[in-house]
């Protein structure tokens, strides 16, 4: 299936001058509703949309926009694409092209597929130029080169190039990835990003409390940072090979995401290293299947 079957070319608006994302997104409603596509009134779906973006996250760093709702309005998926004629500047970052999409309440098969496909190809260095630069008929064409898979695995809503850190990263420069970025978990890898283990936040906290304090029974008289004190002191000298544990915890890019949440929810972990020939390539975290798929 080619992504162009999916957009209808009337729904494709290019160099419409909007003020905001949910003036677009209005726009569009408007249309599916002069084309008799919509089953309720096109004020509750407009409805649905803003509760959808109070929720956020629908602008990307990358200049693509993807509004979009659930709604008892369409029996599957209709999809809008907006290009405009400059970047449109928004509180959430710049907007380049924007993708709208209404989906039923309990969500097409061909949501994830199509948000994939989009996310894949549209924003290439080669496509997007195009789509930026094209007409109307010119970006339906682009469309018709897209295939949209069928299936949905973990490479479609993992995080794709993650943080790593090697066995020679210190704990002070772990600590900074780990602060700066809002990281609890890093695979740790070899100089061709292959797997070799993993360590965690818990992982410095228990360098900085030795192993004595721990046999302690009662560490309630316990009010200094002494402990922590010698952990920073040193934390330019310890290596995260000191640290850091064998890695069991691994999913291939093609296994489905009900595989990666069996394995989170039986072995409670919340991140997992997604590997292709056992290279590091994304990581699939508890948030990813709750922002992609549940609330997607």
């Amino acid at each position: 299936m080619k992504l162009s079957s999916l957009i209808d070319k009337d729904f494709i608006l290019t160099g419409n001058n909007f003020n905001s994302v949910l003036d677009c997104v209005d726009a569009f409603i408007d249309l599916f509703e002069k084309k008799k596509i919509l089953t309720v009134s096109s004020n509750i779906v407009k409805q649905k949309v803003r509760d959808r973006e109070k929720l956020g996250g629908t602008v990307l760093p990358n200049g693509l926009a993807l509004p979009h709702g659930r709604c008892e309005a369409v029996d599957d998926l209709i999809i809008g694409v907006w290009v405009p004629k400059k970047p449109l500047s928004t509180e959430d970052g710049e907007v380049k092209i924007l993708f709208f999409l209404i989906t039923s309440i309990s969500g097409s098969a061909l949501y994830l597929p199509v948000l994939s496909a989009i996310a894949k190809h549209c924003l290439d260095d080669e496509t997007m130029p195009k789509i930026l630069n094209g007409s109307r008929d010119e970006i339906h064409d682009i469309f018709d080169t897209i295939t949209i898979k069928t299936e949905v695995t973990v490479e479609d809503i993992m995080t794709a190039n993650p943080i790593t850190c090697t066995k020679h990263t210190t704990l002070g420069q772990l600590s900074d990835i780990f602060y700066k970025n809002g990281l609890s978990y890093l695979p740790v890898v070899d100089e061709n990003r292959k797997q070799i283990g993993e360590v965690t936040i818990k992982d410095v906290l228990s360098r900085g409390v030795p192993d004595y304090i721990k046999r302690i029974g009662n560490i309630k008289f316990l009010k200094t940072l002494e402990p922590f004190e010698a952990l920073l002191r040193d934390e330019d000298k310890i290596l995260v090979k000191d640290i850091m544990r064998a890695s069991k915890r691994n999913i291939s890019k093609d296994a489905s995401i009900i595989e990666a949440v069996v394995m989170m929810t039986d072995k409670g972990y919340r991140h997992l290293p997604v590997i292709d020939n056992k290279e590091v390539i994304g990581i699939i975290s508890e948030t990813d299947v709750l922002k992609k798929v549940i609330r997607g």
